[in-house]
């Protein structure tokens, strides 16, 4: 019997308009009068989960930043968190003045970025974005001072490109470092430190609520899931799933438009 399940923001619990199905959050319910844990193991940072507070009322614990940062958000505390090594900060840091670049740093939990990159977050294929950041994060004059002060402390650090040759031209930049690299957007490079994945932070939350793996449930869609769907007890995609995801997946919902995450929670979270 399963006893938590975890779900991908982006793709998964959020429909394509980047907001929370109603069926989601009725689901969410349910599995809480039922006892059940609903989590959230997803790329975003703590402050990104802002616009979403009052329809998230019913989860407690997040893994954030794709397993940077294990939150407590009814006690407000964090579980445990990583950060990337300082080498690798300064080489984003080199890669930010060399090229036009949109880097989102985040230092606990909270994201920053530069606010001539966010006026032309178009350029970056992050448009649907905008008001995400646009509420939730730091907008600074120069990202590369705030990499330079704070080169210790981020958790977490997303590059956006001008295009995805350019991006895959930064992966090999930082290939030979000793960081956790995954491509995601149309564009964009996450960064943490290695070993920091969502599989290993699920793990590290079940751990800490003293549950096997056997009873988690992991939902996701894109690659940056892959980690978490492999460890789960089960493995759910979405229906807008890439192939890949769908491939390793034990079992296949309907999309994030039409009620799959309800789907994942009354059929194999409820089940008895």
């Amino acid at each position: 019997m399963y006893q938590l399940i975890a779900f991908d923001m982006d793709g998964t619990l959020l429909t394509s308009q980047k907001t929370i199905a109603k069926s989601s959050i009725a689901a969410i319910d349910r599995a809480h009068a039922a006892e059940k844990q609903v989590a959230l193991s997803t790329g975003r940072s703590l402050s990104e989960l802002g616009l979403y507070k009052k329809d998230l009322q019913g989860i407690r614990y997040a893994v954030l930043a794709s397993g940077a940062l294990i939150y407590d958000m009814e006690a407000k505390q964090t579980l445990a968190e990583q950060t990337l090594p300082a080498v690798v900060v300064d080489k984003v840091k080199a890669l930010a003045e060399a090229h036009d670049l949109m880097v989102v740093g985040v230092i606990n939990g909270q994201g920053y970025l530069q606010r001539s990159n966010f006026e032309n977050i178009a350029n970056y294929y992050m448009e649907i974005y905008t008001e995400l950041y646009d509420k939730t994060a730091v907008l600074v004059d120069n990202i590369c001072d705030l990499l330079a002060k704070e080169r210790e402390n981020f958790g977490k650090i997303n590059i956006y490109h001008l295009t995805a040759d350019e991006r895959d031209q930064s992966y090999e930049v930082l290939l030979s470092e000793d960081i956790a690299m995954i491509k995601s957007e149309v564009s964009g490079l996450e960064l943490t430190a290695r070993g920091v994945e969502k599989g290993q932070g699920l793990a590290h939350l079940a751990q800490y609520l003293q549950l096997p793996m056997e009873q988690i449930i992991a939902v996701g869609d894109a690659d940056n899931d892959e980690s978490m769907i492999r460890e789960a007890g089960l493995g759910i995609a979405m229906g807008n799933a890439n192939e890949s995801i769908k491939g390793l997946a034990d079992v296949i919902v309907a999309d994030n438009d039409h009620d799959g995450c309800a789907q994942a929670i009354d059929e194999f979270l409820l089940v008895e």
